[in-house]
């Protein structure tokens, strides 16, 4: 089976994704422009050989007068606010970019953020909030002195913010201060809660009369529903045991002090100066929460983990004005026009508007994305119904597989003198004609779909007197591709959406034995970013 590759030349269509959110789905711009991409095709062959053929279209004309070097104008001597602003957190680093109307970067910035890791509690995965937020301010402040905006923010007409999901906080609504870490996603303390739950009375009854409901109505709601367990995916299981455990959570929850956000809301928060509580459909439906079949909390969960609803943002399109930051902040108040999870706004970007078109992510994680148009659909196998977007009365639905680790495997495997440099692994593993038997499987933060089992852990069977270090390195890279294979599996398995392309992103991605292996099993093509190492985050989530 060959890979196929279409590379974009240009910054990146998972770039071009939250941009268009921002800008020219800007609620104060009523002109929309058109797209096309400058790309290279690749057709890539088990031999290593490529084949390029590079073609070129048209940028976009926005019909606007712009100079990247100084003040633009609009002839009248007042100054045009033609730049945009995008916020970019990914799992260990944030980042802002700034962009003229031509999807040209102007100027960026990244710090790093790091995981929080306590080796007394297995399981807990943790980020600072109030660093989050400073190192956001940061980065906006350098990404502004770095671009023309310097000596004139003005010029900044709108600002956008796209994160890792599931990753939460609560905080004290009377100081604002954060009542403890982030939670994030990779965090799974909250695993006997699920197997509590699961296995409880409540949960099995709802399984079995959704299965009877589903029988005679056919609403692919009640199928969901029966086939459902709760997993520490779900930010809804983390939540509960805050909520359960924690002495702070529980007395500001009881004095209704307690105010409940995803990593875009609480940098809005912030932004704001504590004027706006809010996330858009994309991020909240990723929580375990709502309910995207009827566009409503998911009051079952709620009852369950006893979770009180005036704790909860307002939950907005993802294409919205969200209100300002604070003049002081950066010179000048910034409209706040969208928020996006990361999968979905990269979901955006590389064009997969159809139903059936499919995302491939492999970064710090593995996700499985694929729109299922204008319905949300049910799985048998764990996955779950997410809105992609909702842009006015129009709702995107993708359905989403994850796997837990990724990137993070490789980083490991690194730390342990596997290898001096993941770019060396491609080679490595393809410097041997098989793995001689050796198994790598990935599931160092446990097993998400089609396994669903947190407390899963990674190994490293097969091992003789033979067994050479590319063998191992192998392994582990066709452990990924094994990955991706269950996924799609489960996907076709569903059958309610034919694939009908898949493109890859994530930093992963790059690593052509990967990409060739995984298309081999799967038997699909599948297209490459030229930038693969941003993931679904927008901008440049994951590197």
């Amino acid at each position: 089976m060959w890979l196929y590759l279409k590379e974009i030349r240009d910054s990146s269509m998972i770039m071009f994704s939250f941009v268009f959110f921002i800008y020219y789905m800007d609620p104060f711009n009523n002109k929309i422009g058109g797209e096309e991409e400058d790309h290279i095709t690749s057709t890539v062959d088990n031999s290593g050989r490529n084949d390029n053929n590079a073609s070129s279209s048209s940028n976009m004309n926005m019909n606007m007068n712009m100079n990247i070097n100084g003040a633009s104008s609009n002839g009248n001597g007042n100054t045009v606010a033609d730049l945009i602003l995008a916020i970019d957190v990914g799992t260990t680093n944030i980042r802002a970019i700034i962009f003229d109307p031509l999807l040209n970067i102007v100027s960026k910035s990244t710090q790093n953020i790091p995981l929080i890791i306590d080796q007394n509690r297995p399981g807990y995965i943790e980020q600072d909030p109030i660093l989050m937020w400073e190192m956001c301010k940061v980065v906006v402040k350098d990404a502004i002195s770095l671009s023309p905006a310097a000596s004139h923010p003005e010029r900044i007409r709108c600002l956008g913010i796209t994160n890792q999901r599931s990753t939460f906080l609560t905080w004290r609504r009377d100081t604002g201060k954060p009542i403890h870490n982030l939670i994030t996603w990779q965090d799974t303390r909250s695993a006997e809660i699920c197997k509590n739950t699961n296995n409880s009375f409540a949960v099995k009854g709802i399984h079995g009369a959704t299965r009877f409901a589903h029988l005679f109505t056919g609403k692919p709601r009640f199928l969901q529903a029966s086939y459902l367990d709760v997993t520490t995916a779900h930010t809804s299981s983390r939540l509960a045991w805050i909520l359960e455990n924690h002495a702070e959570a529980k007395k500001a929850a009881k004095e209704e002090q307690m105010m409940f956000g995803t990593i875009d809301t609480w940098l809005l928060w912030n932004l704001t100066g504590g004027k706006t509580h809010a996330t858009d459909y994309s991020n909240f439906s990723t929580t375990g929460l709502y309910d995207p079949f009827e566009m409503t909390y998911n009051k079952v969960v709620f009852y369950l983990f006893n979770i009180p609803y005036h704790i909860m943002p307002k939950i907005c399109d993802t294409s919205y004005h969200y209100g300002e930051t604070l003049q002081e902040l950066f010179g000048v108040a910034i409209p706040i026009t969208s928020l996006c999870g990361d999968q979905q706004s990269a979901m955006f970007g590389e064009c997969c508007f159809k139903e059936g078109d499919t995302k491939l992510t492999i970064g710090t994680g593995c996700f499985v994305n694929i729109n299922t148009g204008s319905q949300a659909r049910a799985s048998r196998y764990g996955m779950y119904p997410l809105i992609g977007w909702k842009i006015g009365s129009e709702i995107t639905y993708v359905m989403e597989g994850k796997g837990m680790a990724a990137g993070t495997v490789v980083d490991w495997a690194q730390s342990f003198g596997m290898f001096e440099s993941p770019v060396d692994t491609s080679d490595m593993a393809a410097s041997v004609p098989h793995s001689q038997g050796v198994v790598f499987v990935p599931a160092l933060t446990g097993l998400a779909p089609p396994q669903n089992d947190p407390k899963a852990r990674g190994l490293i069977i097969g091992l003789t007197p033979s067994t050479r270090k590319e063998h191992v390195v192998r392994a582990l890279l066709e452990s990924f591709g094994y990955r991706c294979k269950e996924l799609i599996d489960s996907i076709i398995s569903d059958n309610y959406c034919r694939i009908k392309k898949v493109v890859a992103d994530g930093g992963v991605c790059q690593n052509d034995f990967v990409m060739q292996f995984t298309s081999d099993i799967c038997n699909i093509n599948i297209d490459r970013a030229a930038h693969p190492e941003m993931t679904a985050a927008g901008v440049f989530c994951e590197l």
